[in-house]
């Protein structure tokens, strides 16, 4: 498909396949919401009663003027008011109970369409997949267009069928060759329609996609503008911008001329209606077999079965950008619920809005693999340095050393990496292949290397986010692990929680409004209270205790409590430091770390590393290329291109169960690597 094509939508059947399996989970689950749609049912033949009564009355009424007897008319006036004060509350209650609906659906589907998308690392495996375009759109934008638009289409049908029985059965009985022309006028409009805008579909799509990448690219500007601001790319980044605008604007122009086209028909189709009624039954009126008021009444009915039965001709337009809705929802839902599967979290064969089992953060710990993507072994045989070493593949063959990436998780656990091989997501590179070692207590572990051998990989292999390769990888729970990665991250909230995070502490509602500083006693996940003095200490110990006492001015518990933004405000040093903080609070048994103090000085590096020793137990996966974080850690792994390289720092780095003597496992470790070959340098 060219780049100019518009997208071809899916079929009507699939697309109707996707509405249903989406729009009746909210009515089939939730109880309250069938009492609304009954409410909402019940109003709209209410409503559709007051439009039957209200052409009764106009009948008469202008039957009365015609015959010129002021007697009927005054009494058909006295009976349009009374029509109208019982007809008011049930129209306003009718729109007012429908959008109330709307508000309820949009909640229940955002609400679960989150839970699906934060189960089993969905966001994560969806974000490096990269097959899922602007996921934050679909959530927020898409799912309201559905439940909104899903459900004025169903009321419109539903009114549609209740006018259509009402209002054929006056208009047949006026004149039946009146409904005979209707039917036809109405197949004629509707086919034409259909043939003429059937491209709307595929350009309203693209339109939805092209408009949602151009506002990304707004967004990293903003995100990245002090990066952008000293490299100078300003020019760099606003063709960018530009490009992407163009292709929405190039798309909306292509979609503007299909409305135009369309509207060729759809507009006179829309003019004839006002003489076509009256062109039928003329002949009629001028014969005196039927009055002024009849004619009015059928022009009345005209209309209303007109526009039911010319819903696509009339709607076309909102239709075709609502399929297109329905097409980006559907394949979003379909993609996580692939995903979730995957991730042991739910039932491939259950519906698209089908409840996760849960929401944990990490996957079980079963075999799995990266959605869409085959676990590989790799084909490497020899694990070490050495210039004697056969060149590292590309990636596996097909058909070669298929196998999977198995995790286990228990608590107390300590990490264990069995013959592990780690592949790219796509499966295209083996990045390292049997790779074994196992860390006791207190023992710390540097991996150094050449940029792409793999070391931050095999990292995020440790904490269950690459699952692709082979070999087993036993580890604590994600409760005692903790990962501090070179960019922290800074969650939205007051000081307090960047601090306890991932535990939960109220977040920013606990401070004011405007961010001013409130102090708030949080509660940790196992319910205790947070002590401010605690936090206050740990700032303190990472040298930001004046942080505080400037965020709340002068009172540092206040101070707790105001709300920033936090990555912008702090520098990455500072935010590094703090995610120390954070470390030391929540405690794990297993910290990994990638380039952690790459933003610090040597004094602070040392400074933070010795905080570590105060948790006793804590085992340490650090990731690095500062020949100062050697004596940190008592082994260091060596990844390059053609194997590694495990051997023992020679650090005499005091550790909570004894001094810098090798472990029985870190022998363990050097005797399995030396074995494998003898030609290392």
């Amino acid at each position: 498909m060219g780049e100019n094509e518009p997208r071809q939508g899916a079929d009507l059947k699939t697309q109707i396949g996707l509405f249903v399996e989406m729009s009746t989970p909210f009515f089939k689950e939730d109880n309250g919401a069938r009492w609304l749609l009954a409410t909402v049912v019940a109003l709209t033949l209410l409503n559709s009663g007051v439009s039957v009564a209200f052409s009764y009355i106009g009948r008469d009424f202008w039957t009365a003027l015609s015959n010129k007897d002021p007697a009927q008319f005054n009494i058909m006036l006295q009976r349009f008011l009374s029509a109208l004060i019982a007809g008011v509350p049930v129209t306003v209650f009718y729109r007012f109970e429908r959008e109330k609906l709307a508000l309820a659906w949009r909640e229940w589907m955002t609400k679960r369409v989150m839970e699906i998308y934060y189960s089993g690392q969905t966001y994560y495996a969806l974000e490096a997949s990269k097959e899922i375009d602007n996921p934050d759109q679909r959530i927020a934008e898409d799912v309201r267009a559905f439940t909104q638009v899903s459900l004025e289409f169903l009321i419109t049908v539903l009114t549609s069928c209740i006018d259509l029985a009402s209002f054929s059965t006056i208009l047949y009985s006026i004149y039946p060759q009146l409904f005979i022309a209707i039917i036809g006028y109405a197949s004629v409009g509707t086919f034409v329609t259909t043939k003429l805008g059937g491209k709307l579909v595929g350009l309203n799509f693209d339109q939805l996609q092209t408009e949602a990448d151009f506002r990304y690219s707004l967004i990293r500007v903003r995100e990245n503008a002090e990066s952008i601001a000293f490299y100078g790319g300003v020019q760099q980044e606003l063709n960018e911008v530009q490009r992407r605008f163009g292709k929405a604007l190039d798309n909306f122009g292509q979609v503007i001329r299909a409305q135009r086209n369309l509207e060729f028909f759809t507009t006179g189709y829309r003019y004839l209606i006002q003489v076509l009624p009256g062109f039928v039954v003329a002949p009629l009126f001028f014969q005196g077999k039927i009055e002024l008021g009849v004619v009015s009444q059928s022009y009345g009915a005209f209309n209303h079965i007109l526009g039911d039965l010319s819903l696509i001709v009339n709607q076309f337009e909102s239709l075709s950008a609502f399929s297109a809705g329905i097409d980006r929802l559907g394949e979003f839902l379909e993609r996580m619920r692939g995903m979730a599967t995957i991730a042991n979290v739910t039932d491939n064969k259950r519906g698209l809005l089908a409840a996760p089992a849960s929401t944990s953060s990490s996957p079980s710990s079963s075999p799995s693999s990266v959605p869409g993507h085959t676990a590989l072994d790799s084909p490497l045989k020899d694990n070490l340095l050495g210039d004697d070493q056969p060149e590292q593949d590309d990636g596996p063959k097909e058909g070669e050393g298929v196998g999977v990436l198995t995790t286990e998780t228990a608590k107390g656990a300590r990490l264990a990496v069995e013959d592990v091989s780690v592949v790219t997501p796509t499966g295209g590179r083996v990045l390292m292949s049997g790779l074994s070692f196992r860390l006791d207590d207190s023992e710390r572990m540097l991996i150094v290397g050449e940029s792409g051998a793999g070391k931050s990989s095999l990292l995020r292999a440790m904490a269950g986010l690459w699952t692709t390769g082979s070999g087993k990888i036993v580890r604590p729970t994600k409760e005692e692990m903790f990962f501090l990665p070179q960019r922290p991250y800074c969650t939205l909230g007051p000081l307090r929680d960047q601090i306890t995070y991932p535990s939960s502490h109220g977040g920013a509602e606990a401070a004011g409004e405007d961010g001013d500083a409130e102090a708030v006693e949080g509660t940790t996940e196992g319910g205790s209270v947070a002590d401010d003095d605690e936090l206050l200490d740990l700032l303190e110990k990472v040298d930001l205790g004046r942080l505080a006492v400037m965020m709340g001015s002068g009172d540092a518990h206040a101070g707790l409590g105001a709300v920033r933004d936090w990555s912008d405000m702090l520098s990455l040093g500072e935010q590094q430091r703090l995610a120390f903080a954070r470390l030391l609070y929540n405690k794990p048994t297993l910290a990994i770390l990638d380039e952690s103090t790459s933003a610090l000085d040597l004094a602070n590096e040392e400074r933070m590393f010795a905080l570590l020793d105060t948790l006793p137990g804590l085992s340490v996966v650090s990731v690095g290329h500062r020949p100062s974080l050697v004596p940190f850690h008592d082994t260091k792994l060596t990844l390059a291109s053609k194997g590694f390289k495990l051997e023992s720092t020679g650090s005499n780095r005091k550790r909570g169960h004894g001094t810098g003597a090798p472990t029985s496992a870190n022998v363990a470790v050097a005797d399995s690597a030396d074995s494998s070959a003898s030609g290392m340098r």
